[in-house]
């Protein structure tokens, strides 16, 4: 499972929740990590436990929303660790937005032009990460790019018209890169996730106060109740990541799972 040394990944939200997990285990596979985020303090523990297991890695600034601060934070890590061979999209950079009832709730009472602009946010901050990506692992002769969305996109949730249509978008334009992007031999894959652990969404919803609707937290208690293989951790999900960036997979793209423990069918 030491397949991707020599590697470099670039994981955006990389500071925590998911991101922190899927780092992780790159490293652990022998990934060399750029963590990307917005806090400091939260982007050097998380280098510290990486460079503890043997790992080169560092922290790198930026906006996933922005395009200017995604080519920087790419030639950052290139000056740093020598390239970039796997890009995983996982921040989306509205999540406090994806919890507002005023967005995520029953599709009468929603505030449509407050869901559109999260909807192309959301998109926005998948897809630069990779536009700014795309000459770097160019010049490695491809790689791998794996996009974290949420499941609503698969399988349609009421009260998640915002969420739904953004992740259905994302799956789509993900099929869409991985054809146009197979002449670089770079692969494009997409993991969908429902309800993980010790997250962001999961302390809004059971250690924060107020931190989303009853509906809301009702529909967790739901997935909680339901997956027969129970709530995944971030550190699961960094092993179907893991795959996905490995030679494992390497006849793999344009693909779209969905580890929810058995929640969801395809």
């Amino acid at each position: 499972m030491s397949d991707l040394r020599g590697k470099v990944a670039f994981v955006t939200g990389g500071t925590g929740g998911i991101g922190r997990g899927i780092a992780l285990r790159l490293a652990a596979r022998g990934a060399d990590i750029a963590v990307n985020g917005r806090d400091p303090a939260k982007g050097a523990a998380v280098v510290a436990e990486i460079k503890a297991m043997g790992r080169r890695a560092c922290f790198v600034a930026g906006d996933v929303r922005s395009r200017a601060d995604m080519d920087a934070a790419m030639a950052e890590t290139v000056r740093r660790l020598g390239g970039v061979d796997i890009v995983v999209a996982n921040a989306g950079g509205s999540d406090d937005e994806a919890r507002s009832p005023k967005v995520r709730g029953p599709f009468p009472d929603i505030d449509l032009e407050r869901a559109a602009a999260f909807i192309a946010k959301s998109v926005l901050g998948k897809l630069l990460v990779v536009q700014a990506a795309i000459p770097h692992l160019r010049d490695r002769g491809g790689g791998s790019v794996v996009f974290i969305t949420t499941e609503g996109g698969r399988a349609p949730t009421p009260g998640q018209t915002a969420v739904a249509t953004f992740s259905a978008g994302l799956i789509q334009a993900s099929k869409l890169l991985s054809k146009e992007l197979a002449r670089d031999r770079i692969r494009v894959n997409c993991v969908c996730v429902t309800l993980v652990r010790d997250t962001p969404s999961w302390d809004a919803a059971f250690n924060t106060e107020g931190g989303v609707s009853d509906h809301h937290r009702g529909q967790y208690e739901k997935i909680i109740a339901r997956a027969p293989f129970g709530v995944a951790s971030a550190e699961e999900i960094g092993d179907v990541v893991g795959f996905f960036a490995s030679g494992d997979s390497r006849y793999l793209t344009g693909t779209v799972v969905s580890p929810t423990g058995g929640l969801t069918l395809h």
